[in-house]
């Protein structure tokens, strides 16, 4: 029984707030309790308040109940004995002072699915699998509830949402990945299915892994000990002390901004000749004309320009803005930005690239008639230009009328100095938020999205994340470390020591590289992932280098994931052994004359190609660690040999390591499912094991 979110929600809230019985978004209509696992119910009420909870059949029948009082904090937390699988609906009614009921209550099992932007991944975003996903999406029996993005420095008691039953209206908003998913799963155990989806686009692991376990790690431990003490000094201080500290840090920042830009323009050339000047510009020659919004890295001229481009329009302005407040909106611009009006700087924005421009122009410089608009804008690195649409682009005065003004459509033009030489911009001060909410916190989607389900029983978790954390090398390395450390902070939470964890290692991203033998960062972190296969029990890696694309990080084939993730579930968490999951994996390895030859475990027995050519995607080095491409050849029923004249004694042998390992092509004969990409170094002993791998069949 566990009060952890439940006191924090409790020592936020006045009594009135939590005299009513309130429960948290795991319970609402068409909720989905996990069979065979005791059933806990908790929330808030008033202090020393009797709570009663009963669940009822379709016929009012009492199935469970039990009694507790809330305890002096207005929590509780009661436990009803297991159920079996059911489809019948039940009513669930939580009494107090009021009562909660909730309706339409099912017995099955429960799966989280989580990670990033993959998994977040929407069915209608899959193109002609959203209509096949649709078609079959007439299920009442899965549910799906999908976690907004909520950010917290300790665990929270509840979030916006509730439970959704399949259909052919709800299905276009699930995660297509978990859809399917769902859906075999759903296939095979009859049972009705619930799918948590707790995911969020970008996301690193950190976030999502409780600062516990993080703080156990020497890679984490001091990361996590600075954190926790600016979270106990911020809460330690009165609102309006952060406050006045948050002033002081903002007026600093705006100094440190209006001495940066002034080292920008005193080498620029529009800001000494005034390129922004009321009228019109100065040798009109020198100007050329752009459609805008303007995207530096679709246009030819831009897209290697890092620096200072000039803009400037005439607009007419309407009798009623005179001598009011007006406002400019531009949408998001990368990276920073001056605006002048009629030669007057307004507002700048530096280090903020999502967040839509929004400023003010003062009255005394709005005069009915012509006026002129630049802007500096600053590209540091990367794309430039704007992020939002034509919409985004207006002029309007909230006091003067209706009418809009569009900033869309024909500007002038005009290159000012390079990004060369220019020195970093100061740092944009937090919004006054509180330590260990950012995005990238450790354990701030652990607090805000998993704890306030972490009461609840779960059959298991599938995983779709790594993207963000395969930046570099370091990182992808200690993801061999984090993943795991993910997995035991998601297992403790559920109080499951040995949940099933399925994991999609990442699908291949990047343009191929036929002449390199090893490219780029992904490989390292898909080794990472099987690495945790090995090493962690009840997990495991499926295989999806067949499915990606190379100019989207965002492959469209997510039923394959979902059928593949299934498959994994059927075998592992429910025990169906004969279900091929896993593609063929290496077993053993040693050197021979001339090479090196690998044994497989291969579910079905035989290893083969996806398109009956030799296997490809090898590459061998010796002692001097310099990678080249090698031939390979079947040696059947499970092994391989590769070989290079240009490696005369082997020691380390890698498979499909690319970012888009095109070209790799082993396979099991029978599933069809590729084989995972893998590293093995082959030194002084003849025949080397390879850990984790499991028997031949």
């Amino acid at each position: 029984m566990r009060f952890h979110h439940l006191g924090f929600l409790a020592a936020l809230c006045t009594a009135p707030a939590i005299a009513d019985v309130k429960l948290p978004a795991a319970f609402t209509d068409h909720m989905v309790i996990q069979r065979n696992q005791p059933f806990r119910i908790w929330g808030t009420a008033q202090q020393g308040e009797q709570i009663t909870v009963e669940l009822r059949d379709a016929k009012s029948a009492l199935i469970r109940s039990s009694k507790q009082m809330a305890n002096a904090t207005g929590n509780f937390s009661m436990e009803l004995p297991a159920l079996v699988a059911s489809a019948d609906p039940m009513t669930l009614e939580v009494r107090g002072a009021n009562s909660v009921t909730i309706k339409d209550v099912v017995v099955g099992d429960v799966w989280i699915a989580g990670g990033q932007s993959n998994m977040e991944w929407r069915l209608d975003g899959t193109d002609e699998q959203a209509a096949a996903g649709v078609a079959v999406a007439n299920d009442p029996l899965v549910r799906f509830l999908r976690v907004p993005h909520v950010t917290a420095n300790r665990p929270a008691f509840t979030v916006d949402a509730a439970w959704r039953v399949l259909s052919p209206d709800s299905a276009p908003g699930m995660g297509a990945v978990a859809f399917w998913f769902a859906r075999d799963v759903r296939k095979e155990t009859g049972v009705p299915i619930g799918i948590l989806e707790i995911n969020w686009g970008g996301t690193r692991a950190e976030p999502w892994t409780d600062t516990a376990t993080l703080s156990g790690d020497p890679l984490y431990a001091s990361r996590v000990a600075e954190l926790r003490k600016a979270i106990d000094t911020w809460y330690s201080r009165s609102p309006r002390e952060r406050a006045a500290d948050n002033e002081v840090a903002r007026k600093r920042f705006q100094e440190a901004g209006t001495a940066w830009w002034s080292q920008v323009n005193a080498e620029d050339p529009g800001a000494k000749d005034a390129w922004f000047a009321a009228g019109e510009p100065k040798e009109p020659e020198a100007w050329s004309t752009v459609t805008m919004p303007l995207v530096w890295g679709k246009d030819e001229s831009r897209r290697e320009f890092d620096g200072i481009e000039w803009y400037r329009r005439n607009v007419e302005i309407p009798a009623e803005w005179e001598g009011k407040d007006c406002l400019i909106e531009l949408g998001t611009i990368d990276d920073a930005d001056i605006v002048f009006v009629n030669g007057r700087a307004i507002a700048n924005t530096i280090g903020d690239i999502g967040t839509g421009r929004k400023y003010r122009v003062p009255a005394a410089i709005m005069k009915t008639g012509s006026c002129t608009i630049a802007m500096e804008m600053l590209d540091l690195h990367g794309e430039g230009g704007f992020g939002s649409g034509p919409e985004a682009m207006r002029m309007t005065c909230p006091t003067g009328g209706d009418a809009v003004i569009s900033l869309a459509g024909e500007w002038l033009a005009r290159r000012g100095r390079s990004a060369k030489d220019i020195a970093s911009p100061p740092s944009r001060p937090s919004k006054e938020e509180a330590p260990g909410t950012g995005y990238g916190d450790p354990a701030s989607m652990f607090n805000g999205m998993i704890a306030p389900f972490d009461d609840l029983k779960v059959k298991g978790a599938i995983w779709y994340q790594g993207e963000s954390n395969a930046g570099s090398v370091e990182d992808a390395e200690a993801y061999r470390t984090l993943l795991p450390l993910t997995i035991r902070s998601w297992r403790g939470a559920f109080e499951e020591p040995d949940m099933p964890f399925g994991i999609v290692s990442l699908a291949a991203f990047q343009p191929f590289h036929p002449e390199k033998p090893l490219h780029g960062v992904w490989p390292i972190l898909r080794d990472s992932q099987l690495a945790t296969e090995r090493n962690s029990p009840n997990t495991g890696v499926i295989t999806t280098i067949d499915v990606g694309e190379a100019d989207d990080i965002h492959p469209r084939n997510k039923r394959s994931v979902g059928e593949r993730l299934a498959r994994w579930a059927i075998a592992v968490a429910y025990g169906k052994q004969d279900v091929a999951w896993r593609g063929p994996r290496t077993k053993s390895a040693r050197r021979d004359a001339d090479g090196i030859v690998i044994d497989f475990d291969a579910e079905r027995g035989r290893l083969a190609t996806r398109d009956g050519k030799e296997p490809m995607g090898f590459a061998l080095a010796g002692a001097d660690g310099v990678f080249h491409i090698a031939d390979a050849v079947l040696l059947p029923p499970t092994g391989i040999k590769v070989r290079s004249a240009q490696v005369v004694e082997p020691v380390e042998i890698r498979y499909g390591w690319q970012d888009n390992p095109a070209s790799s092509n082993l396979i099991d004969e029978v599933s069809k499912l590729p084989a995972h990409p893998f590293r093995i170094r082959v030194e002084a002993d003849p025949v080397q094991s390879v850990p984790g791998a499991k028997p031949a069949k």
